[in-house]
């Protein structure tokens, strides 16, 4: 990365890898099955002339790209199906496996960042006050508004006057 930053950066220690083509020229690709995004990549990374631009191919046994990454540190592979498109987030077309060493690794750095320290679990109370305070807030900002009516304006009050008895309650214990 340090030679990335310099004006004339070595190209010999440079590597770029490519996985998927999301975008290109302004056309959004992901709708497109992973196969076709992948010969589009192919073909673009052909025609770049970029020396340390590579793309990833597919890789027929998993368990040898997955032993690969798990020696080098890495936090594992992806592993897609070729008609599936693209989705951010979870897909049933995507399968994630992490690596052992990876895993065990950060738990260990939440652990020593973050300790043994758990959130308190939140009272049925304290549940309950955390969305009455709010609906009473909006009901005082409300009363605030000069274009409100008064059968309206009577209605809020008799609800604040509810809601700060219930807060009250609650807040007692």
């Amino acid at each position: 990365m340090r030679e990335m930053r310099t004006g004339h950066p070595d190209e010999a220690q440079l590597m770029s890898l490519a996985c998927d083509l999301l975008h290109q020229d302004g056309v959004d690709l992901r709708s497109l099955p992973l196969s076709e995004r992948k010969r589009d990549l192919n073909r673009l990374c052909r025609k770049a002339r970029v020396p340390f631009l590579s793309q990833v191919e597919t890789f027929p046994d998993g368990d040898v790209l997955l032993d690969y990454c798990n020696r080098f540190g890495f936090e594992g592979v992806v592993s897609k199906r070729l008609i599936s498109d693209y989705s951010s987030g979870p897909s049933r077309h995507w399968l994630k496996t992490k690596c052992e060493a990876w895993a065990r690794d950060t738990t260990e750095r939440y652990r020593l960042i973050e300790g043994n320290k758990k959130k308190p679990e939140l009272t049925d109370e304290q549940k309950v006050l955390l969305r009455k305070r709010p609906e009473l807030a909006r009901m005082r900002k409300r009363l605030q508004d000069p274009d409100l009516r008064p059968g309206m304006a009577r209605e809020l009050r008799k609800h604040v006057a509810i809601l700060e008895r219930e807060i009250a309650e609650l807040e007692q214990g």
